[in-house]
Parts: structure tokens; sequence; C-alpha cells
């Protein structure tokens, strides 16, 4: 008898078991044992559940002989894993404060077994969780966020917690859709892993930085895996890549409603891996710090982006020179070779404002140098660039030699001197890297000394060679070696207990030890933020040198770079296929807060091509950030240097970004002050069209400028879509007259496919050589009227370089808007910047559908004008109507009955 108890006890604890573990669908698996050379026993190990993934083929379960999905887990975790149950709650005056532990440890070690759960009202729509060590203090990333400490009256969410397994729910009061719910997987919170997991309102996901993909993540039918760890690698997919961006938008579909969308932020800047799976769902994984989740109920998707940039910070205001056409390349290796290109670009009479040099200017690599035997000349040289309106930058890597002979290396000394470098772990003895002037040493840009040793050694440099902006490189940070050039410690900093999927399988693999010392926190914890902190005080230094408004530009990026820095996509290369990624790229990372974006045109590795060339260029006048770049031993790739066809097609890309410039320089405006993105997916503006959530091979810049490139090799057609709205090719006027499907242009090389949306008054500028020429050129109008006759736009202008313009009210403010199909009123709202004239040459309006008889300008009739009967357009021409002598201004027309 007591051997038939003892088997019907052990078949009952299996029965049990068996229950734990049973499920209907492979996408309800959170996966157990991520790391590679799973197998039943180490997964048995855990505790967890051991299964073939099953398929459901006519509402029965089997096991299959083939999987669909090599990405289901085999080992995932039973219902009644252990975890954190609710021991104490306390109403506090920011909300709550929860006390949660657990009994058993996991299979990781160092389990943490109390924890505290603070649940912070910050906003109606903004709700922070976190999650830290109820006893010991643990590592918080350094980012400056709002610090909320009384709870909001009234919230757009309910929070609900379960008790027994703990869990969080967070819902839209309105819907009842869930935005927050950790109740489908267990969470784990050990020293170095921590984890935990929530539903999806959707299989549609938005963001999570910096990868290479398409701008959408559709997991109905795919897992995935993302991986956060700053790495310098040529962008391809599915590897980690130069900066770490954990936010993402969810949208929430419900019948008969129109779309809402919801965001999460993890304010967490250790390594990471984010998992999708089609339940949906998503984990975090990350292997330091705290839980430190916001959630943003919207409800747009530009109302997400604003919650976001509350707490990251808004993107910083560009100097107005920096939305000119850029040009550099890597291996000039002359300023000869430097010389000929500046001639050929201006003997072509390209528009261009911005000359760069690579490290090949350098000497030996070393920064804050020039080479003055191939490059000598270079300070006049620049020189000479700005007394003709262009601007010089030139390349800064964060590592500095340390093996130059004593007093000849002035960056390196005084680094020394101010204790600025990074050191190995435990002790004061630097940690070296090797980048390109060899072995070098790295700053610790959060140390206090950092950014006044920064700003020095970049003054004593810029008063050689007076550069207007620094472009900062290489720093994930990036070394050509593993660790150091004496390896890494065999400590669980260097080694820990779980890796996620690092390009290289180690966190040192081509960086600095996870385990090197900076001021703040160890490496491990920073360097994420690296290129953040670098940005931050490249940024502080040029306002100490130039006493002007900044440009940076930073490979690596983390939440908030934005504030500091623009971005570029890294080291592409010259295929249609990374021209049409760049897409989706400048896309997320305006929805990141880095709205002053743009990839390496024409490709920077391989050679490109006169045909791959003249689209890109086309493509890469509406870029944000506009730079033709590309490598050694490649062939010139300037403008000037294509044949005299493709010459003319870039020029008139070029021509219309110049004269689109008053309009982009106001949506930067716009995204600094009102946290509004530059360029955006067609959803953005269309959320209840849904033909439009997975177009990414056009794009919006503002409101109102749908561009439709043509990515496809050897083709002279492109397929566009065009949202049930008003739209009007540009420049022409003429009105589109099929919307709501996708519809077949013409796109010979010679054409970019660019159209605006009735409803929106852009303000232009007829171009100059450069942006300084240009300046003071005369304004125009292009007013494109909605079917009720009316459109409305702005207008922001200063002196395009003053630090503070902003908060001195140094500006003109202007808003245009047209009503009743007739009235077109001038405000100007702002009227202190004087040193301009702000004068208006021609006023363009489209969709026009009767005769023009006569034009009135302020109250007086006016008799330059042209009305086109075919096209349906008003031109007012020969104006010179300065817009800011009056508060108000108009322009009226008659139109027959």
């Amino acid at each position: 008898m007591a051997h038939l108890s003892i088997l019907l006890i052990a078949f009952f604890i299996s029965f049990s078991s068996c229950q734990q573990c049973e499920q209907t669908s492979d996408v309800d698996r959170f996966d157990c044992y991520p790391e590679n050379g799973a197998s039943e026993e180490k997964c048995l190990a855990r505790n967890c559940c051991w299964r073939q993934p099953i398929e459901k083929t006519n509402q029965t379960l089997k096991r299959p002989t083939a999987f669909r999905d090599v990405n289901v887990p085999y080992c995932y975790y039973p219902k009644d894993f252990p975890t954190y149950v609710l021991q104490s709650t306390e109403t506090t005056d920011f909300g709550q404060r929860l006390r949660i532990n657990r009994s058993q440890s996991t299979y990781m070690p160092h389990d943490i077994m109390n924890l505290t759960v603070d649940l912070i009202y910050e906003t109606a729509q903004r709700l922070r969780i976190r999650i830290y060590d109820t006893e010991y203090k643990r590592y918080e990333v350094p980012l400056e966020v709002p610090i909320v400490m009384t709870k909001v009256d009234q919230t757009d969410y309910d929070v609900k917690v379960n008790p027994t397994p703990f869990s969080l729910l967070v819902t839209r009061k309105s819907t009842g859709v869930t935005l927050f719910d950790s109740s489908v997987s267990p969470l784990i919170f050990a020293d170095q892993f921590i984890k935990f997991s929530t539903k999806l309102s959707s299989p549609l996901v938005y963001g999570l930085g910096e990868h290479r993909q398409g701008l959408v993540m559709n997991i109905t039918n795919q897992w995935k895996k993302l991986t956060f760890w700053s790495r310098d690698f040529p962008p391809v997919q599915n590897i980690n890549l130069y900066g770490v961006h954990p936010f993402h938008i969810n949208p929430e579909f419900l019948p008969g409603a129109s779309t809402q969308f919801h965001g999460q932020f993890l304010l967490n800047s250790n390594a990471m891996d984010i998992d999708l799976q089609p339940s949906p769902a998503l984990t975090y994984t990350t292997i330091g710090g705290i839980i430190d989740l916001y959630v943003f109920t919207g409800p747009t998707v530009q109302n997400v982006i604003q919650q976001y940039w509350d707490v990251i910070g808004k993107p910083m205001m560009p100097p107005h020179w920096s939305l000119g056409f850029h040009l550099c390349r890597y291996g000039y290796n002359s300023i000869d070779n430097m010389i000929a290109t500046i001639k050929r670009m201006d003997a072509a009479d390209f528009p261009y404002d911005v000359q760069w040099t690579d490290i090949d200017a350098m000497s030996s690599y070393l920064d804050f140098t020039y080479d003055e035997t191939n490059f000598r000349g270079l300070p006049d040289l620049v020189r000479t660039l700005q007394a003709g309106g262009k601007r010089y930058v030139n390349i800064i890597d964060p590592g500095i030699s340390s093996v130059q002979p004593a007093g000849t290396y002035i960056p390196y000394e005084e680094g020394l001197k101010n204790n600025v470098f990074m050191r190995k772990y435990n002790s004061n003895e630097l940690i070296l890297g090797k980048v390109w002037p060899g072995i070098t040493a790295f700053p610790d840009f959060t140390h206090p000394n950092a950014t006044d040793w920064w700003t020095n050694i970049a003054s004593a440099f810029h008063d050689i060679v007076p550069f207007d902006g620094m472009w900062i490189d290489m720093n994930e940070p990036s070394s050509f070696i593993d660790g150091s050039s004496d390896g890494c410690t065999t400590n669980n900093l260097d080694n820990p207990p779980f890796v996620p999927n690092v390009l290289g399988g180690t966190l040192g693999s081509k960086t600095l030890c996870p385990s090197a010392q900076q001021y703040l926190f160890p490496h491990y914890n920073l360097h994420s933020m690296y290129g953040y902190f670098e940005a931050k005080a490249s940024n502080a230094a040029l306002k100490t040198i130039r006493n002007k408004r900044p440009f940076v530009l930073s490979r690596s990026t983390f939440a908030g770079s934005g504030k500091f820095t623009a971005h570029w996509t890294g080291d592409n290369r010259a295929t249609f296929d990374d021209m049409y990624f760049s897409i989706p790229a400048i896309l997320n990372f305006n929805m990141f807060g880095i709205t002053h974006v743009g990839a390496d045109i024409c490709g920077f590795g391989l050679e490109t091509t006169e045909e791959l060339c003249t689209r890109w260029m086309q493509l890469g006048a509406f870029y944000p950030f506009m730079r033709n770049h590309n490598d050694l031993g490649q062939k010139d790739q300037d403008p000037a240097s294509f044949s005299y066809q493709a010459q003319q097609s870039m020029k008139q890309a070029l021509l219309m970004r110049y004269s689109l410039v008053p309009f982009w320089y106001t949506l930067h405006h716009e995204a600094a002050m009102l946290s509004r993105t530059i360029v955006q997916p067609l959803f953005f503006e269309f959320p209840d069209d849904m033909d439009t959530y997975n177009i990414d091979q056009q794009f919006i810049i503002g409101r109102a400028i749908l561009v439709s490139p043509n990515l496809k090799m050897g083709t002279t057609t492109v397929s566009a879509y065009f949202p049930s709205d008003t739209w009007y090719e540009f420049p022409t006027g003429t009105k589109v007259e099929t919307v709501g499907s996708f519809t077949t242009l013409d796109a010979p090389l010679s054409k970019i496919n660019v159209h605006v949306r009735g409803g929106f008054a852009i303000p232009m500028q007829i171009p100059g050589d450069n942006l300084i020429i240009g300046r003071d050129n005369p304004f125009t109008l292009l007013v494109a009227q909605s079917p009720w006759g009316n459109a409305s736009g702005n207008l922001f202008w200063d002196d395009g370089d003053s630090i503070d313009s902003i908060e001195t009210k140094t500006y003109n403010y202007l808003e245009f808007s047209l009503t009743n199909a007739t009235l077109l009123t001038i405000n100007a709202l702002v009227a202190n910047y004087k040193d301009s004239p702000m004068r208006l040459a021609l006023i363009k309006v489209l969709g026009v559908d009767k005769t023009v008889i006569n034009v009135n300008v302020n109250g007086k009739i006016y008799p330059n004008f042209l009305y086109n009967v075919y096209d349906q357009i008003l031109v007012i021409y020969g104006l010179d109507l300065n817009m800011i002598t009056e508060p108000v201004q108009t322009i009226q027309w008659t139109l027959a009955s």
C-alpha cells in the first residue's frame, strides 16, 4: 500500500505539472531559457515547461514534425512559476506604494526577494511605474526627468493591482483597452537579470531603436527579438546598432471607433533584450538598474510623442545654416582635392552650405589636429569658405592617443591633469583601447572636469581652425579590440550571468570592458549613454567657444540626445535597399526626439552609381539633415562629379529643398517648442485609414508635404498612396484626381514626386547660393486650398544663430490664414527681429475653381496677378510686401459668379 501511495502522489504531481504547462497556442509561451543551448534538462532545472511547439489544425492539437517558427520557445514558464506576492499597500502623495516579496529563488543568482513598487500618477496621461530593491540602493539612469511628488486629480487610466501572484493592469478608462498588463508572465528581479512582460493592445508596434528594420513591426505571425547595447557596426538587420531608445507606440483598434494610441518607455540603460510575440505581447529583459516604466495614454500618436518628450526633453533648435546641403567624404586625402571639389560644386551652381572633413584631414588621426602637409592651408580655406557664407565641420573621435611623446599632445596631457579618463576596474590605471591613432584613452564625460577640459582643448583648436560644428563619431564607444589592450576582468560586470543577444556575444565586443570605471557608475551601466554625455559636453563647448547656437552630429544616441545633437544613421552602403531603410530610420528618430536626422546620401560604403546617387539626392533633399558622404577608396560622389543630366536632376531637388527652408525652419521651431515631429509616417495624419499603417516608402513633412521617392533600380514609375484628402503636385500645382488608393506616378530619373496637402499655407523663399547669401531674399507663399476654401500656415524667423532668440523673443512669428476661398490674412503675432527684410514677393494659390476678377492688397486694387483656368491656380506677383510692418495685413480676391 505504501508503494501504491507513492505512485499516486507522483501521478498527481505529474498531472498537476502537466496542467500548469498545458497551452492551446504557441503564441502564449514566454521564454524561460532565452540563452543559446536550451535543453530539456536545463529547462526543467529552472522549474519550467519543456515541450515542442504545437500548431492548431482543424481544432485539433498536434505535434508537428517540422516547426513553422523556430523562435517559438521549447522552454517556457508554467502558470504556477514562483513569483512575487503583495505584502502591503500604502497611499502616498504621488499615488501608491506597494511592498512585494517572493519566498522562493529563481534560476538566476542573487534574487532580490523584497521589492518596492511606486505607482506615480504624474499627469492625466502619464503613469510612472518604479520597481526597485526595498533594502539597497541600485543604479538608476542619470537622465534628468520630471520629478512629480503630487498625484494628479484625474487620469485617463485605471490601475488595478492583483495581489497573488502580483501583477499590474493599466487600462484606458474610456474604452477599457489594455495599456499594460504584467499578468501574462512572472516578474523576475535578480541583481543582474530583470524580466517582465506585458500584453499589447494590437500586434502593430512602432519604435524600439536603433535597429535596421521597416517602420512597423507586425507580430501577428512572428516572434522578434531586439537587442539594446550601443555598438559600432554598419547597419544590418537583426543586430544592436549605434543607439538605444526603448520607446514604442502601440495602436488600439476598436470596431466602429477612431484609432487611439498609447506608448511605453523603459528608462533603463543596461544591456537589454525586448522580445515581441504574436499573442501579442512584449517582454523586457535587462541586466541591471531598476524597472522604471512610463505609460503614455495619448490618445493621438502625436500626443504620445509629446508625452514622451515631456520626460526626455524636446529637440534642440538647430542653427539655420545646418538646414542646407552638407558635403563630406573620407578620402579627400589632400587640400587640393577638397578645393577641386568645392570649385566643381560652385562652377556647377549647386547650392550648398557646409563643407566637412573626415579623419584623413587629421595629423596621424589625432583629435584636434590637422595634417599640415597634406592639408596645408586648411585654416585659411575655412575662413575663405566662411567669408562666402559657407560653414565648416570637422570630425572628432572620443579616443585620445596615449602614446605620443611627452609634451607634444596637449589633449591627453590636460586630460591626465584633470583626471577625466576612464580607468580599469578598482584601479587608478587608465583603461586603454585601440582606435584610429593606435592605443587610446577614453574620456569619461560624466566626470565633473570633463566638459571644461573638452571645451578648452576644442577652443584651442578652434583658434587655429575655426570650425562651426562638431561631428562626434565612434562614440558607442567603439574600439578595434575587445575590452582593452590588457583584456578584461573575470568579475560579474565583464561576465554577467546573462548576456542579451548582443553582436559579438560579449558586452566588451569591440568596445571597452563593462567593468571600466566612470565617475558616476561603472561602464556596465553607462555604456549606452556614452554618446549622450559626449553630445551634451560638445553642445556646451560650442556654446562657450562660438557664443552661437551649437551644431553637433553624433552617431551614438540615447533617449534625450535630441536636446543636444543631430544624428545620422551611420555607415550605410550604396545600395537601393540602404536608401529605402533610411526612411523608416528618420521616421523612428523623429519619434525618439532627434528630429534633425538624415542618412549618408548616395551611400557611405561601396561604389555608388549615377542612378542611385541621383535618386538618393532627390530623396535626401527631403531629409531634415542632408549630407552626402562616402568612404575611403570610393570614387567622388559629390553632385558636380556626375553627368550634366544627373546634375540637373539633383539640382532641381536641391532647389526645392532650399525654397522650402522657411517651412523646414518653422517645423524645427515647433519641434523644439511644441514637441511636434518634423517628418512623420502617413498614419500619423490618417489614423483611421488602415492602408497607411504599413507605408514606409513615403512620408509627410510636417502635416503638409507628401514625399513619394522612387526607390527601385531601373524603374520609371512609383506606386504612391494618396490618403483621402486634397493633394496638389509640387511645384506645378496640378490637383490629384484619384485619392484613397494607390496610384502609379511617372517617376523618371529627372523627377521626385512631391505633393502638397490641401488646407495648408507653406512659407517659401527664393534660394541663394547658400543660406547665408539667400537669407535676405524675398519670401513666397504657397496656399493649397482645402475643398472648403481654407488653408493655414505659419512662419518662425530669427537671425538663425543666436542661442537665446526664443527666450528673448528676438524673432518674428507670423500666421497665414485663408478663409472663404478669397481672403488671405497675414498676422504678425511677434515682430521683434528687424535685421532681415521680411518681404513677400509672390503668392501662389492652388485650387481656385472660379475665374479671379480682381485682387486687393490691404484694401487697395492690385493689378499684378495671373489666373490659370486649366490648372485653377492664382498667382499674385511683384508684391514687395513687408510682412511685419503691420500686425494684420490682407490680400483678397473676387471670384466670378
